[in-house]
């Protein structure tokens, strides 16, 4: 609870204070016989196991955490732009609609708001790329496009017929309806292009939901499936590559290492020393 008020109040630093440990025993399936935490973190454990059952510093986050949290919701609201709308005495999304000043991603994220915090199915999701991946294949059979959650990642085996497919395959899924709203479309950097958006399957009571579609070099294609799917060694990911031998002086990188051959999401997992997972088997 205290990490998500926190994360609300954009304040990172103590929402991850709490949401490490907090993760670290979710994950953890054996007794624990020792501990190290900091001091404030085994007061707060004292508190609720010793003295009265639970954190007294939630009973003071008061109203605002529940109106944080429903206003960063909307896509293209971060948390400080939350909390001024919190401090301008705006309380639900009909104050948003109605009196805050929106830019273009805010409007569209309040737009569908409700089809956006709706779970998506894995079927659904395989029908979005499904769609996706036969734009992109009806320009070229040899593409490949893989699905990460809503991201869907096209590149292609011969490191070169994935330039200049960006903007036909988003012109394709404008043309059929597939998608219904822009909200960001950019090369990031290199030969990456990124779209994000919104999409809709045809069909009856079908929702709108986000997607985003990036091209990649095929030589960055394992790494981007990784990256994109969630996330020590000097060593270094991105969605660009796995570096080897990074060095950092505190948290600068002072030198971005070498890049590692990563083929397949399987080399990377190899890099790392971690047993390889499929996509649907990492708790990230």
């Amino acid at each position: 609870v205290l990490a998500k008020a926190y994360t609300h109040q954009g304040d990172r630093w103590r929402a991850l204070g709490y949401s490490k440990p907090v993760n670290a025993l979710k994950s953890y399936h054996k007794p624990i016989t020792s501990y190290e935490v900091g001091y404030l973190l085994m007061k707060s454990f004292e508190e609720i196991c010793f003295i009265c059952g639970h954190l007294r510093k939630i009973d003071h986050l008061g109203e605002a955490v529940p109106v944080l949290e429903m206003f960063t919701n909307i896509w293209g609201a971060g948390a400080k732009t939350a909390q001024l709308w919190c401090t301008q005495g705006f309380r639900t999304l009909e104050d948003i609609r109605t009196k805050a000043n929106l830019n273009h991603s805010q409007i569209i994220g309040l737009k569908h708001y409700d089809d956006f915090l709706d779970r998506m199915p894995r079927e659904e999701a395989a029908a979005i790329e499904k769609t996706v991946k036969e734009a992109a294949q009806f320009l070229d059979p040899g593409l490949l496009a893989m699905a990460c959650d809503v991201d869907v990642l096209i590149s292609h085996p011969d490191g070169k017929s994935h330039r200049g497919v960006f903007s036909k395959v988003l012109q394709s899924l404008h043309q059929n309806g597939f998608l219904t709203d822009d909200l960001v479309s950019h090369e990031e950097s290199g030969e990456h292009k990124t779209y994000m958006g919104v999409c809709r399957l045809p069909g009856p009571g079908r929702l709108h939901r986000r997607l985003d579609i990036i091209v990649v070099p095929y030589g960055e294609f394992a790494c981007s499936l990784i990256y994109f799917t969630g996330s020590t060694k000097r060593m270094s990911l991105s969605e660009h590559s796995l570096n080897s031998d990074v060095l950092r002086q505190g948290s600068l990188k002072v030198y971005g290492g070498a890049p590692l051959p990563t083929l397949t999401e399987k080399d990377v997992f190899t890099h790392l020393g971690i047993p390889f997972r499929e996509p649907q088997d990492r708790d990230w």
